[in-house]
């Protein structure tokens, strides 16, 4: 007697074909779930790249072609302001956003140098600068124009579902100071002072 089991062989019947559909038609109803979830739009067929679409809206705001719902105070300055002073991860250090953010102003516009970004997907380094990218726009916004974060959103959104492990808070990059430590710290001296009183 042998101890060698018969080889496998695949189930070719109307049910094994059946059951393989079945699983397929799981996995793309998932596939289409989770890109709903994440928001892309991404189409292969019509490629694109959304730190350019960002960078664009970004200048039609800046330069007034599409009005930013907020008074006329200068924002766009402060913002450019605040984006030229922002630091990025870079080679060797951190370094001023300059380097990815080629122009901004009023009369020229939010010109991004996002060639400096195109390989994000397998460079690491190249994905911390676009991440530390969408989270200086997206700080500087937040500061100096809080009213264009609705429209920001969706388009830093869109880019940040192109750069792997971002934590980008596109919404507003605005955290909470101190984060989970700072809330048990509250959390015990609260508990402390209620035995107290």
């Amino acid at each position: 007697s042998s101890d060698l089991a018969a080889p496998s062989v695949p189930d070719t019947s109307s049910q094994g074909v059946a059951i393989m559909a079945s699983r397929i038609a799981v996995v793309l109803t998932s596939l289409i779930g989770v890109q709903a979830l994440t928001g892309s739009g991404y189409d292969p067929s019509k490629p694109d790249e959304p730190f350019d679409t960002a960078s664009q809206a970004l200048s039609s705001w800046i330069k007034e072609e599409v009005v930013v719902p907020r008074k006329k105070d200068g924002w766009q300055d402060k913002f450019c302001n605040c984006v030229q002073n922002g630091n990025i991860a870079s080679w060797f250090q951190y370094a001023s956003a300059q380097y990815v953010v080629d122009t901004c102003n009023n009369h020229d516009g939010f010109v991004l140098r996002s060639g400096h970004m195109q390989d994000r997907h397998v460079e690491p380094l190249q994905a911390m600068m676009a991440c530390d990218t969408l989270k200086v726009i997206s700080y500087c916004l937040s500061h100096e124009a809080p009213e264009a974060l609705p429209m920001w959103q969706p388009m830093c959104s869109e880019a940040h579902y192109t750069v792997p492990a971002c934590d980008v808070a596109c919404s507003a990059a605005v955290r909470v100071t101190g984060g989970h430590v700072a809330a048990m710290l509250m959390a015990a001296a609260a508990v402390v002072l209620a035995n107290f009183a």
